[in-house]
C-alpha cells in the first residue's frame, strides 16, 4: 500500500509537470514567434528548486516546489513601467490577432500533445481484449437487449468495435444523448443480430462511476474454453480430451467461456456428460463421467459439499486469443491521433455541458487524489496505458483553460475580445470584480473535484 501510494505520487507530479510544461511551452514559443519579450518560464509554485537565465532576452527559467502548475511572464505595461527601448516587445503593444495567438497557443499545445501520443501509441501497437460478453446477469438490461454469453460486440450505433475499450467509448458518447444505443453482435455461432440496450435508468451511474459492466448486467469474457494440461488418469484424459480442444457444448448447453465450463462441471459431480470439443477444425463428441470430491462452500455451513471436476487445466491460448493488437504505419497512426483527440475532446465537452446542465453528476469531477490514483495504475501496467492517461489529461487541461473563466486562457481571450470591440480598456475596477468572481469559481470546482477524491476513498 505504502510503495502503491509512492508510485501514484511520483506518477502524478511527472504527469502534471509534464503537461503543465507542454501548456506553458506553448504560451512560451507563441510569444517567441511574435517577438514578445519573455521574463520568466516557470513549472510549478512557491519556493524555487532550480532557476537560471538564458537566452538573448536573459530569460529566467524556474522549477518550483509544488507541481500543481505554471506560468509564462511576458513584458508587460500593466505591470509596470516599460523602457520605451523595449516597449515594442510588450504584450500590451501586439496586435489583436498577436495576443489571441499567444493566450491560445497553451490550450493548443496541449491538443497537439494528445495528437502525438496518441500517434507513438497506435504506431507501437495497442493490445486490447475484444469485446466478447462472458457472462449476463438474470434479469438484467443485458438480458433483457438479448445479449449472450460468447455474443461479440462488432459495433454501437454503426461504429465499429473491436475492443472492450471501443465499445465503452462508443456508449458513454451515446448515452449522453439517447441512452437506448444499438448494438450489432455476433454469436458464438457466427449469426449476426441487432440489438438495443436501454441504458436509461443507468445513464448517470455509469458517468459518475465508470460501473459500466455492473450497471448493464454483463461481465466480459476473461478466457475461452481452450483445455491445457490434461491428467491422464482424470475423467477428462479417460474420455479421451487433448490439450487444445475447445468446448463448444456439454450436455445441449453452449459453453462459450472458461468460467461457464467450469461452473458446468462444478455443478455436476457424479454425472456422465455428453462434450462437443472442436479439435482442428472439426467438431468432435465425447462422453465425460464427471469426478465428484469435497469442497468446503461458504455458502454451505454444515460441511463440505460434493463438487465435480474433470482433472483438466486452462490452456496459455484460452486468454491471449482474446486480446487484439492494432499496429498502424506513421500516416494512418496519425490520422488516427487526430480522430482520437477529436473525439475526446467532443465528449470531454459533452460531459461538461450536461454537468452544468444537471445531467451528469458533479461527482465525475477528480481532482490531484483521483488524477494521482489513475496516474499510479496506469504507469504500473506500462508505458501504454500511461501515455493514454496523460494524452486523456491533456486534452481536459486543453479545454479547462479555454473555459471563458476570468484568470483562464479562455477568460483573457474573452476579455481581450471586448476589449478589441470596445476600443477602449476594460476598467480597472471591473477587472478586479471579474477576476475575484473567476477566482471563486475555480476554487469552487476544485474544492468540489477534492471532495470526490476524498469521499471516493472511503467508497466503493
Amino acid at each position: 500500500m505504502f510503495v502503491d501510494t509512492l508510485i501514484a505520487i511520483g506518477a502524478f507530479v511527472l504527469a502534471i509537470s509534464l503537461l503543465v510544461a507542454v501548456h506553458e511551452w506553448g504560451h512560451y514559443i507563441a510569444a517567441r514567434l511574435c517577438g514578445i519579450k519573455v521574463l520568466e518560464y516557470s513549472i510549478g509554485f512557491g519556493p524555487f528548486l532550480w532557476r537560471r537565465k538564458a537566452g538573448p532576452d536573459a530569460t529566467e527559467y524556474q522549477l518550483r516546489l509544488l507541481p500543481v502548475g505554471g506560468f509564462v511572464r511576458l513584458l508587460d505595461e500593466r505591470e509596470g513601467p516599460v523602457d520605451e527601448a523595449e516597449a515594442h516587445r510588450s504584450f500590451t503593444r501586439q496586435p489583436y490577432w498577436r495576443r489571441i495567438f499567444v493566450l491560445a497557443a497553451g490550450p493548443g499545445m496541449n491538443f497537439i500533445f494528445a495528437i502525438v501520443a496518441y500517434w507513438a501509441i497506435f504506431m507501437a501497437g495497442v493490445q486490447s481484449i475484444a469485446p466478447y460478453v462472458g457472462a449476463v446477469e438474470p434479469d438484467g438490461l443485458a438480458e433483457e437487449a438479448g445479449l449472450r454469453a460468447g455474443d461479440r460486440i462488432v459495433a454501437v450505433e454503426g461504429r465499429e468495435t473491436s475492443t472492450w475499450q471501443a465499445v465503452i467509448m462508443a456508449l458513454v458518447e451515446e448515452i449522453l444523448g439517447d441512452p437506448a444505443v444499438g448494438l450489432a453482435v455476433e454469436t458464438g455461432e457466427g449469426a449476426n443480430r441487432n440489438l438495443v440496450l436501454n441504458l436509461e435508468n443507468q445513464s448517470k451511474r455509469i458517468l459518475e462511476n465508470g460501473d459500466l459492466f455492473t450497471a448493464a448486467g454483463l461481465r466480459p469474457m476473461a478466457a475461452f474454453p481452450i483445455m491445457g494440461e490434461i491428467d491422464p488418469g482424470g475423467p477428462a484424459g479417460r474420455a479421451g480430451f487433448v490439450a487444445g480442444d475447445r468446448v463448444l457444448a456439454a450436455g445441449g448447453e453452449r459453453i462459450s467461456s472458461w468460467r461457464q465450463w467450469v461452473d458446468y462441471v462444478r455443478a455436476r459431480p457424479g454425472q456422465a456428460v455428453p462434450v462437443t470439443v472442436l479439435r482442428d477444425g472439426y467438431e468432435q463428441r465425447l462422453l465425460v463421467e464427471i469426478g465428484s470430491r469435497q469442497e468446503a462452500s461458504a455458502e454451505n455451513a454444515s460441511g463440505p459439499s460434493s463438487i465435480g471436476f474433470v482433472g483438466i487445466g486452462r490452456s496459455p491460448d484460452a486468454r491471449s486469443a482474446l486480446y487484439v493488437t492494432e499496429r498502424f504505419g506513421p500516416l494512418e497512426a496519425l490520422m488516427r491521433g487526430v480522430a482520437e483527440t477529436g473525439r475526446i475532446t467532443g465528449l470531454t465537452l459533452r460531459v461538461l455541458g450536461n454537468m452544468f446542465t444537471g445531467d451528469v453528476s458533479l461527482r465525475t469531477l477528480n481532482g490531484p487524489v483521483g488524477i494521482a490514483r489513475y496516474a499510479g495504475e496506469a504507469v504500473q501496467v506500462g508505458w501504454v496505458p500511461f501515455a493514454t492517461f496523460l494524452a486523456l489529461v491533456s486534452v481536459s487541461l486543453g479545454i479547462l483553460n479555454l473555459l471563458p473563466v476570468p484568470m483562464l486562457d479562455g477568460g483573457q481571450i474573452v476579455s481581450q475580445t471586448i476589449e478589441r470591440m470596445r476600443g477602449r480598456p476594460i476598467a480597472e475596477r471591473t477587472q478586479l470584480a471579474v477576476q475575484r468572481m473567476g477566482l471563486a469559481l475555480i476554487l469552487t470546482i476544485m474544492f468540489i473535484a477534492l471532495f470526490n477524491d476524498i469521499s471516493g476513498l472511503f467508497g466503493p
